[in-house]
């Protein structure tokens, strides 16, 4: 799942960095929930456009599998593999200002 959004960074991101955060948001006697945040300075996601791409086979729009290629399978995958460990996924971004899943 982090290989997928690493991925995705580096596709959409021409220009500027990319970035792996991970931090423990708590820990009790049984283990600990870990943050990770993967942040890029790329295309960026339009508002409208941001809970669409966790859908399958739903990208963007339309001109971004003309110009990146893809499926729009990756982050639905994610999405799914981050539920089933109990888990969440998101996005923050601005179109022009990259992306932060």
């Amino acid at each position: 799942m982090v290989t997928n959004l690493i991925g995705n960074a580096i596709k959409f991101t021409v220009k500027g960095e990319i970035e792996l955060r991970v931090r423990a948001e708590s820990r009790d006697g049984e283990g600990c929930v870990l943050r990770f945040e993967v942040r890029d300075t790329g295309i960026g996601v339009p508002q409208d456009a941001q809970a669409r791409v966790f859908q399958p086979f739903m990208q963007a729009d339309g001109s971004t599998t003309r110009l990146y290629g893809g499926s729009g399978l990756g982050l639905s995958i994610c999405r799914e593999l981050v539920h089933l460990m109990g888990g969440e996924i998101g996005v923050h971004s601005e179109p022009g200002a990259g992306a932060t899943f």
